[in-house]
């Protein structure tokens, strides 16, 4: 017999088509089945979280689109857009309104944008403002005043300050040769943060004298004009260059001689009328970029430099003024992204192209455009991983990373699908998200509505696929930061008593502090009962045996919880003490059986109440609850329940509630979800001779876990031996497991030593390593 030991899964799920590559690598880290199980970092494998119900969608009828809104590392957003609306989602709850006719209500703002028009819309960033680009509109700001008011306006390409209404030159008398000179003025806003610089306004022509050489201009005041600048034509060829600038309304030309080479802008507003509206955006070198438009669909379209609106030019041309170009190729490619790396990458329908400059930056002088591959991307945006562009091929079902590479020493493609291609087969992916938190994973919807996920760590080389499925039909995702890790939200479409529904949810925390927090349910919410409030406080005292049945008094300190309703109601008090490193907890629970006043009833001791609880005030006390109401959106559903840690037997929703078996303090109720995985068949890495062709017995399972409960393992999904622990008691939950668990398997398991791993419990399951000992037989 011989134990072989697969000690990491980070390969993911390998296509049928890899299954025979033991000659490398990633065979011997693949799994045959990887369904909603996530691949870790570090190799091992655990089962996802599950989804918590937020909100159905404003009209189930119209498809949604999720876009990720990004302030700061607190305050964060899901901006949910509907058919020419759009809600907000807050710290896993809508955002209402605060005041006014229409408050407590989901908070909603008016967007041109209709549900079949979603796919298109491009989006960009900074601080407080998005950008959005589409085809069929002018290019449109969305901007963040409060959590419930948010403000939306096409965007206006002429400059902050308006020119100066008129500008009058006067000549200072003289005589001799005489010369004719014209004057531009123009009106110059500084905020601060950046300069914005009028249109001109042109004086009258002046005769001035050799003698003299001197002549006076005058403007009216332009609103909000820091200062003005004065431009000069001396040689009637119609270019101005610049002589000087004045706080005051008046300029005094000595004959100062213009500097041609700093003449004032141009303005310009390139997206005017149907079919020159951008359909990309983003943001490079401080300039605002668009590209793609109808009727340009190979033109790139980049502001003045800090002047993000601001299209305007010179002549001759400034470093920082704004650049146009358009990229010659064999065919003509709509440009679909723009990412900002160390180069400008554009992505195109039929190829990937960089953008470069000198090294003082890009300017319409030193710009450089390279293709660099022909792969072409789709419309699903791409996301940064590390210093890689992770997008999609332009048939969508073919992932690649866009990079630098040391080696090739230039930016390369690399296929990510290639070793997981039966994932994608025959199907194409919609929409994307990037949870760099905790575990770098790409999520991707596939059309049929299943979540692909992708553990992604360049550095590494580690490219792990998964799937996962629920009960329903994933449409679109997004993920923003949320407190110490990133949250990723979805729309599902689900059917519900016969009705399509669509609900926004929100994959909960994989980091459980405790059993009675995991949440390993679909679509579903949590009763929590558990006291929060330091201050408030529960005492037990009056007690002779402290032994069920007997009637004790309960008194709250620092809070009046009870009423006559009270009687009939549940509580849990517990009290937890270190001994030696290591942390126990004691309970009790009561029924109110009698009231007094509104700070003391008599309760019944439903079991024995430990010593440490007697006569003692603890904080750690909940309210416990059998009837669970609320899940009015899970009717006619058969849901999982986690009842204080303990798993509670399946209910179906009636009337929008069930009626648990015992009281809790704490429920978590959902949709129930398996979670399983499978090994590829064993063959023995580094040997002289292959054991594929051999029957193979697996005679005992050793599997490594962390932090794990709820472990069924066989031969396949129809063949799962339970792993033999204590059943859950309704007293105090069985801890999570840390370390080797054995299970006990038929002695007839005969194949190709394939290891099966199912969690169908709402518990969480960390598979690190998997050692099974096996024998090998003939031929």
């Amino acid at each position: 017999m011989t134990s072989v030991l697969q000690p990491t899964f980070a390969a993911g799920e390998l296509s049928p088509s890899a299954s025979a590559r033991t000659d490398i690598a990633r065979y011997y880290t693949g799994l045959r089945l990887c369904r909603n199980f996530m691949v870790m970092p570090y190799g091992g494998v655990r089962n996802r979280p599950g989804t918590k119900f937020i909100a159905e969608v404003a009209d189930s009828t119209k498809r949604n689109r999720l876009i990720p809104f990004e302030f700061n590392d607190e305050q964060t957003y899901i901006l949910q857009f509907s058919d020419f609306t759009m809600r907000v989602i807050k710290d896993g709850g809508q955002v209402v309104f605060s005041g006014g006719p229409f408050a407590g209500l989901p908070y909603q703002v008016a967007m041109p944008y209709g549900q079949f028009e979603l796919p298109q819309l491009n989006y960009t960033q900074s601080a407080d403002l998005m950008t959005f680009a589409h085809p069929t509109y002018k290019p449109r700001e969305l901007g963040r005043l409060a959590h419930d008011n948010w403000v939306t306006s096409e965007i206006s390409f002429a400059p902050r300050i308006v020119a100066p209404a008129s500008a009058t030159a006067t000549p200072t008398a003289g005589t001799g040769v005489t010369q004719s000179w014209r004057y531009q003025v123009t009106a110059v806003l500084d905020d601060g943060n950046s300069l914005d610089e009028s249109l001109p306004v042109t004086s009258n022509a002046v005769t001035v004298f050799a003698d003299t050489a001197s002549a006076t201009i005058v403007w009216p005041a332009v609103a909000g004009a820091t200062y003005y600048i004065v431009y000069k034509d001396n040689a009637g060829a119609g270019i101005y260059g610049f002589i000087g600038r004045a706080t005051a309304l008046t300029f005094t030309d000595r004959n100062i001689t213009a500097v041609k080479t700093d003449t004032p802008p141009n303005g310009a507003d390139p997206f005017v009328g149907a079919g020159n509206y951008p359909g990309a955006v983003g943001y490079y070198q401080q300039r605002l970029v668009f590209s793609g438009s109808n009727l340009n669909p190979q033109t790139t379209w980049m502001s003045k430099t800090g002047l993000f609106k601001n299209f305007g030019f010179s002549i001759p041309n400034k470093d920082d003024d704004a650049i146009t170009f358009t990229i010659a190729s064999k065919q003509v490619n709509r440009m679909r992204h723009l990412v900002g790396l160390d180069s400008l990458l554009g992505l195109t329908s039929g190829g990937e192209w960089t953008f470069t400059g000198a090294d003082t930056g890009l300017t319409a002088k030193t710009i450089n455009a390279r293709q660099k591959g022909y792969d072409g991307s789709s419309l699903v945006p791409p996301v940064v991983v590390g210093n890689n562009a992770v997008y999609l091929q332009a048939r969508g079902s073919r992932v690649s990373s866009f990079g630098y590479s040391l080696e090739a020493d230039g930016f390369v493609a690399g296929d990510l699908t290639l070793f997981s291609a039966h994932l994608f087969k025959g199907h194409q992916l919609t929409s994307v998200a990037y949870q760099k938190i905790p575990d770098s994973i790409v999520w991707y919807v596939r059309d049929d509505g299943k979540l692909l996920g992708l553990t992604y760590l360049p550095e590494q080389q580690l490219v792990g696929w998964h799937w996962h499925d629920t009960d329903g039909f994933i449409e679109s995702i997004a993920c923003i930061p949320e407190g110490q890790e990133d949250a990723l939200y979805m729309v599902v479409r689900r059917n519900i008593n016969g009705v399509e529904k669509r609900y926004v949810e929100r994959m909960a925390t994989r980091q459980i502090l405790s059993v009675e927090d995991a949440f390993f349910v679909d679509c579903g919410l949590t009763y929590d009962g558990r006291n929060t409030d330091p201050v408030k406080k529960m005492t037990l005292s009056g007690g002779t045996t402290w032994g069920y049945p007997e009637v004790v008094t309960m008194t709250a300190d620092g809070h009046f919880p009870f009423t006559i309703d009270s009687v009939g109601k549940n509580y849990s008090l517990a009290i937890s003490e270190t001994v030696e490193n290591e942390i126990t907890t004691e309970t009790v629970r009561v029924q109110v059986v009698g009231f007094t006043n509104a700070s003391i009833v008599a309760v019944k001791l439903l079991i024995v109440c430990p010593e440490s609880l007697r006569g003692v005030a603890v904080t750690d006390w909940a309210r416990q609850a059998t009837k669970i109401s609320g899940l009015d959106h899970l009717e006619g559903k058969t849901v999982s329940i986690l009842a204080d840690g303990s798993v509670h037997p399946q209910r179906v929703v009636h009337g929008g509630f069930i009626t648990l078996q015992e009281a809790a303090g704490i429920a978590h109720i959902g949709l129930p979800y398996n979670s399983d995985m499978q090994t590829l068949d064993i063959e023995l890495r580094n040997a002289n001779e292959t054991v594929l062709d051999k029957k193979i017995g697996v005679t005992s399972l050793t599997v490594i876990v962390e932090e794990s409960r709820g472990i069924f393992a066989g031969k396949d999904k129809n063949s799962l031996y339970e792993e033999k622990t204590e059943r859950d008691t309704y007293e105090m939950p069985l801890e999570l497991l840390t370390g080797q668990t054995a299970i006990a398997i038929s002695n007839d398991w005969q194949g190709k030593g394939r290891v099966f791993i199912r969690q169908s419990d709402p518990l969480p399951l960390s598979v690190l390593a998997v050692i099974p000992e096996v024998t090998f037989g003939g031929s």
